[in-house]
């Protein structure tokens, strides 16, 4: 079972990830039934008549989809995810504990390691857009988890969570993690 509110291997937080949780499968059940109410075609057509244009039938398949995945087991389990299995080869607990991590610039300094089985790029690139996507958020936690302030950590997790916060409000929708290139 995960502790709660520690940092994951990159640095961000299982605690404020809305697929730790149902609110992603629940938010698409709520919308099936919605798409459901006869009433709901009607009106929305009236509202915005470019409606009849979208392909709801493949939107309703894919909120079908979506509503059934099981919640995400939480990121350090994840076996699939490149700084996990860097982190795990190494046999630390996050890129703060790696000899290759800088904290003076938030960054990996290990070249980067061409991968034949994953689709996502080497593990110091997809730690670089993280960081881009997170607005260096997970960077502070590994710094501070590298300097043993990981209870200064924890305590920051527990009041967002308490506030209501959620990875969405750190997150730079601008970045897209897969347009980054090895």
């Amino acid at each position: 079972m995960k502790k709660k509110y520690e940092i994951t291997s990159c640095g961000l937080s299982c605690d404020l990830c809305d697929g730790n949780t149902t609110k992603i499968q629940d938010s698409s059940i709520y919308l099936l039934k919605v798409f459901k109410d006869p009433m709901f075609s009607s009106v929305i057509s009236m509202v915005n008549p470019d409606f009849r244009k979208y392909n709801l039938p493949d939107f309703k398949k894919m909120l079908n989809i979506i509503s059934q995945y099981p919640p995400c087991p939480g990121c350090n389990e994840r076996k699939d995810c490149v700084i996990n299995q860097c982190t795990s080869d190494k046999k630390i607990k996050n890129c703060g504990q790696c000899n290759f991590f800088d904290i003076n610039n938030g960054k990996c300094k290990a070249i980067p390691q061409p991968l034949k089985t994953s689709m996502m790029p080497p593990a110091p690139i997809f730690l670089d857009g993280l960081t881009k996507r997170y607005q260096k958020w997970n960077v502070k936690n590994l710094i501070a988890f590298a300097e043993g302030r990981e209870e200064e950590i924890s305590a920051e997790i527990e009041e967002m969570v308490k506030k209501g916060k959620s990875n969405r409000d750190i997150i730079d929708f601008t970045v897209n993690l897969f347009d980054m290139k090895p």
